[in-house]
């Protein structure tokens, strides 16, 4: 698997289904609190990217959170340092005045607060503290983000030693719920936002390249001219490969760290890789599997309604199959 940093032209042969931050010494977390999943980064130097279970890491799915879960982020009434609460939009990763339709200036970010909604309905007050650019991709804008407790404030993404994990603003909201219809699923909805805690699947597909705003550039067939392909299924594919959500409802069926291989009909991510093939994959879950990754527990509960004959032939990706995947061998 590899990202190509060009534009991209691929033949378009049928309508398809349908991406180093230094962590700031403040805050800092630690006893009951530190929960928080290990990250799972992308791998730059090869182009592979190991797996987790984690949708949005532990402190943003119920686990720290007072056992509450963030459901999304408000736009409106966000108050940045020293001045009254505005309405804000979200451009890719990059916050505007939305009454002024102009970029908010770094300086005037850092401190501002904004609202959260948990799954209850109560709210949570988060507070910009650091601005930087993902590793993985410069156009990414990345936030270190804490949010209030009586204690005073703990990083809202954090990893087991309870250092600070920088998070990407997703427009829209997922749905944390495992096992049941829409399990996993973007939410769109234009008021609010998502801050998707860096390592963890829904950030990690963005730094794979396949952010939900940008556009593929691809050929229609017989060469007359170019359409382009939106991302957005390409990124909830994602996070479905990545957390072996195979069908498609939310439940998780890995083991964290296991390094996968997965390419693209587009040319984002390249086939680098002869491993075991494992699954086609669109934003519902798996559509074919070949074999099954190394589980944690429980076999999947449509495993045995997937196709299996003809899995991995690259002339799916003309049929709606959006994502191959394959699994590194065992050591």
């Amino acid at each position: 698997m590899k990202r190509k940093s060009t534009s991209l032209h691929v033949v378009l042969f049928a309508p398809l289904a349908l991406a180093g931050c230094s962590a700031p010494g403040e805050p800092t977390i630690g006893g009951e609190e530190r929960v928080a999943e290990t990250a799972q980064a992308v791998v730059a130097s090869n182009g592979r990217s190991l797996n987790g279970r984690s949708l949005n890491g532990r402190s943003l799915n119920g686990r720290s959170l007072n056992g509450r879960s963030l459901n999304g982020v408000a736009l409106g009434g966000v108050s940045l340092e020293g001045g009254p609460a505005i309405a804000v939009s979200l451009d890719e990763t990059i916050f505007r005045d939305a009454s002024k339709d102009k970029e908010i200036k770094k300086k005037d970010l850092i401190g501002a607060s904004f609202t959260g909604t948990l799954d209850d309905q109560t709210t949570l007050d988060l507070r910009i503290d650091a601005i930087d650019r993902s590793p993985e991709d410069s156009s990414l804008r990345v936030y270190a983000v804490s949010y209030a407790t009586d204690e005073g404030w703990r990083p809202l993404c954090a990893d087991d030693d309870g250092e600070v994990e920088m998070a990407i603003p997703l427009a829209g909201r997922w749905s944390y719920a495992e096992g049941v219809p829409g399990g996993g699923a973007r939410i769109a909805d234009p008021s609010a936002f998502t801050f998707a805690c860096r390592g963890h699947a829904l950030a990690k597909c963005v730094e794979l390249g396949y952010a939900p705003w940008e556009r593929a550039k691809v050929k229609v067939p017989g060469g007359h001219g170019h359409t382009s392909v939106s991302l957005a299924d390409h990124h909830q594919a994602c996070t479905r490969l990545i957390r072996a959500d195979y069908c498609g409802d939310g439940k998780s069926y890995t083991l964290d760290g296991t390094l996968l291989n997965l390419y693209d009909g587009l040319g984002v991510q390249d086939d680098t890789e002869g491993w075991s093939f494992e699954a086609e994959w669109g934003p519902n879950g798996a559509r074919c599997v070949a074999q099954r990754r190394e589980l944690d527990g429980a076999t999947p509960s449509c495993w045995a309604s997937l196709p299996t004959i003809g899995c991995g032939s690259r002339s799916h990706f003309a049929t709606g199959t959006l994502l191959m995947n394959e699994d590194s061998p065992l050591p």
